[in-house]
């Protein structure tokens, strides 16, 4: 089981940091004594941290001052792949999901200080509406808003990365599936195409995948 885990594995952090920079929202996992929640965000990633914002007071900002310990993960799916598409034995096992993962496991801390909430949101904005046109967040007519809004900064613990794509598969099952994904011949099953010959070519350079 272990060495199938490895299979999966992602430790490129430049493949990682491409998984994260693509994202365009994850999901924030918090926890207190007596309930778990978790909601979908947008968010950066600056340097290692990752960044959201929010309400300065909601039911995620109470959690976190209970216990700032948290999850966050990202997926970016690819094809279904069906169960016929690997095996002609009529059973509904084989079905899966080719995806990207990564997760992190970190402490969230509130950001206070003016300079930093700028930074956050001008990455933001760097990433949602890479176009511009709109003032810097130096400028003074958003001092109001910064004070009013809540700037999360996660510094992560630990980061996995896992990509599914029949990495695992013998050639025969792996061929197969090929031939299903190129007679469906979507725009999302060419593209997993493309990454599952890369996974298996042992090319994992950023820009392969």
């Amino acid at each position: 089981m272990e060495n199938r885990k490895k299979v999966f594995q992602i430790t490129d952090k430049n493949i990682i940091n491409e998984v994260l920079e693509k994202a365009e929202y994850g999901t924030l996992a918090v926890c207190n004594e007596t309930k778990a929640y978790a909601v979908p965000l947008n968010f950066v990633q600056i340097e290692e941290n990752i960044y959201f914002y929010g309400a300065l007071k909601n039911k995620k900002m109470k959690m976190l001052k209970q216990n700032p310990h948290v999850s966050f993960s990202v997926v970016e799916s690819y094809s279904i792949i069906a169960s016929f598409f690997s095996s002609t034995d009529g059973l509904a096992c084989p079905a899966t999901h080719f995806f990207k993962s990564v997760s992190i496991d970190g402490v969230a801390e509130v950001v206070e200080n003016r300079e930093e909430k700028a930074m956050m949101f001008e990455a933001m904005m760097q990433k949602l509406q890479p176009e511009g046109d709109y003032k810097p967040f130096s400028n003074a007519a958003y001092d109001k808003a910064l004070g009013a809004t809540a700037v999360v900064k996660i510094v992560p613990s630990t980061v996995s990365c896992k990509f599914k794509f029949g990495q695992h598969l013998d050639e025969e099952r792996f061929d197969m599936i090929l031939k299903h994904l190129k007679e469906r011949n979507t725009t999302i099953d060419n593209e997993t195409i493309e990454i599952m010959r890369t996974l298996r070519s042992g090319d994992f350079s950023p820009n392969n995948l």
